[in-house]
């Protein structure tokens, strides 16, 4: 069985090998991008991303895709392999 590798797809196709920090529960209405028709307090996970230099960067939507690198607002897109 092959080793499940994922990336962050960025700006320029610029893309970085990422492994999963923390995993965290938050509110879905204070994400970024998340569903119109989700109901109050529905909770979902969050996860931190980590690159190989120590860049953190945070899921903005619901269903996992999208993610911000801390202190930039470029989105970069999740890739699995």
């Amino acid at each position: 069985m092959k080793e499940v590798k994922t990336f962050l797809l960025g700006p320029g196709a610029e893309c970085r090998p990422v492994t999963v920090l923390a995993t965290e529960k938050v509110a879905l209405d204070t994400l970024l991008c998340h569903a119109p028709n989700a109901g109050a307090g529905v909770l979902v996970d969050l996860h931190v991303l980590v690159d190989t230099q120590g860049n953190i960067a945070r899921q903005i939507d619901h269903e996992g895709l999208r993610y911000r690198f801390s202190g930039s607002n470029t989105t970069w897109v999740l890739v699995v392999s």
